[in-house]
């Protein structure tokens, strides 16, 4: 798309020629924001599934055909499964979709300023804010208001709705459109090295930087933010491959990537990507670190073993700390001024001295100006500003603390001899526990070498040739491990329980 015209282009690299619909899609997308409609039809492979994102990150709509009665249902299916389709219906009725959403858009407006809405709206908008925070423990406070509202009333054209009471009402008795403005709201949208050139430069100039001097003996963190799907993460982890396979004692990578959108991280972690969504990886890239796997392919498991997924929200949960680098692009342009403040504060506390901030092409630091040098101002890449204190992260009120209930004292305390163990029993430490929780379970230290496990624990763990390990994480079955380890690096950093919920381990041949 230019200037409202369709431009045909040569084909001139392979990863292009992989995804024609798809950078369709994406230009589109660019070309006409929130007033692109994509539709998917019958079709084979995934055609679509990944410029169909694009779409509805710049606030357009997606309409599919419904697969059931689609001759070839592939296109359809992947299309679905992005999880940001607006609507799945039979062909005959997608026309009239169309032309109802392009006569709706417009005809509602949900002024910015709260003294501008009626007391009808503001009602409505506070049911729809409470609904959400309710039903998805999803907090939107921070958001940018104007985003916000712009989504809500895109969700109202969806519905074909007149005002936003109307969408209100609506919301109380289909609960399933709360998910569905979820999923509008958080935009779990990335790609693979989105925007080439600044990933040039962090391969080029910044992470020579952050290696150099840096031996086995080292470790180089790195923290993707807003992590979304794992595109972003995993871009990061194949420039650090390419960098310490150069080396002959090279530091360990660590990249810890968040998001606070569950689904988005659970296909993260899964890191199988469709044929489309890989088209911005080079043949070579696509050749070193991805292994073909069905329709699709899937990231190889030394670069899977680098990136760590967590749930996580930036603005409520602690940060990570020693960190070389922050990425965290495409999500400052969601939060209001006073949330990017404090988003910039976390990031300064987490960094190193002179560690490296990469933002996205709309982003900047000015809600911490004085804390980050520029690093390349065309690419959007700072560099953490050493200054007399550095920030400092409160702790937030929503971790909880153990409670150490006094004991009863004696009706004699003269005669108690006051007595304090040496050592306490593990085992019976374990039991007491077994008391209130039956699963189960396993006792771990600090190094998460296991202390004591419960009589049906083992069947969760399996012995490999070599060297007998105590270590849980070298111990736990492999289809555990990536989850398990996941949820310890995030029990340490919050000093909180953890809970990770339907996974799939195979036990004695069955699921």
């Amino acid at each position: 798309m230019e200037d409202g015209h369709l431009v045909v282009t040569k084909n001139v690299l392979l990863e292009e020629r992989r995804a024609p619909i798809d950078i369709f899609f994406r230009t589109l997308a660019e070309s006409h924001g929130e007033r692109a409609i994509c539709v998917v039809l019958s079709g084979t492979g995934a055609n679509g599934s990944m410029g169909l994102r694009r779409i509805k990150e710049c606030g357009g709509a997606a309409f599919v055909q419904d697969p059931e009665e689609a001759e070839f249902d592939e296109m359809p299916r992947n299309s679905i499964q992005t999880g940001m389709v607006d609507e799945v219906l039979p062909v005959g009725l997608i026309p009239g979709k169309i032309i109802n959403y392009k006569s709706n858009l417009g005809t509602v407006n949900i002024p910015v300023e709260s003294e501008h809405r009626t007391d009808h709206q503001q009602k409505a908008l506070q049911e729809v804010l409470t609904q959400l925070r309710i039903r998805t423990g999803h907090d939107f406070t921070n958001y940018k208001r104007p985003t916000l509202l712009r989504r809500i009333e895109r969700r109202i054209y969806i519905r074909n709705l007149p005002d936003l009471p109307a969408y209100a009402a609506f919301l109380q008795t289909n609960p399933e459109e709360i998910t569905a403005l979820l999923k509008d709201l958080l935009i779990s949208v990335t790609s693979f090295f989105r925007d080439p050139k600044a990933f040039e430069v962090v391969k080029e100039e910044v992470l020579p930087a952050i290696f150099q001097g840096k031996t086995a003996d080292n470790q180089v963190r790195i923290w993707v933010a807003g992590c979304a799907t794992g595109e972003e993460a995993y871009s990061m982890a194949m420039l650090c491959a390419e960098w310490t396979m150069k080396m002959v004692d090279a530091p360990t990578v660590q990249i810890f990537a968040t998001d606070i959108d569950e689904a988005a991280i659970t296909r993260a972690r899964d890191a199988f990507y469709t044929i489309n969504d890989s088209a911005d990886v080079s043949s070579e890239r696509l050749n070193n670190f991805f292994i073909k796997d069905g329709t699709g392919y899937r990231i190889r498991r030394e670069i899977r073993e680098m990136v760590m997924f967590a749930n996580h929200n930036l603005i409520k949960d602690p940060p990570f700390s020693r960190l070389d680098m922050v990425c965290c692009r495409n999500v400052l342009i969601y939060l209001n001024h006073t949330a990017q403040t404090r988003v910039m504060e976390t990031f300064h506390f987490a960094l190193n001295s002179n560690g490296f901030l990469f933002l996205g092409t709309s982003e900047s630091t000015d809600g911490g100006s004085d804390l980050y040098m520029s690093f390349n101002r065309e690419q959007h890449i700072y560099r953490c500003r050493q200054v007399a204190f550095k920030t400092s992260y409160p702790v937030p009120e929503s971790i909880p603390y153990l409670k150490i209930e006094p004991t009863r004292q004696s009706p004699h305390p003269v005669q108690q001899e006051i007595r304090m163990p040496e050592r306490i029993d593990l085992g019976d430490l374990h039991h007491r526990l077994l008391e209130q929780y039956a699963p189960p379970s396993i006792v771990i230290n600090e190094e998460f070498d296991i202390l004591h496990l419960s009589e049906r624990a083992g069947r969760y763990l399996q012995i490999a040739g070599g060297e007998i390990s105590q270590n849980l994480i070298k111990l736990i079955k492999q289809e555990l491990r990536p989850e398990l380890q996941a949820a310890l690096y995030q029990v340490i950093q919050l000093q909180a329980p953890v809970e990770t919920r339907a996974l799939n381990v195979t036990v004695d041949d069955r699921q």
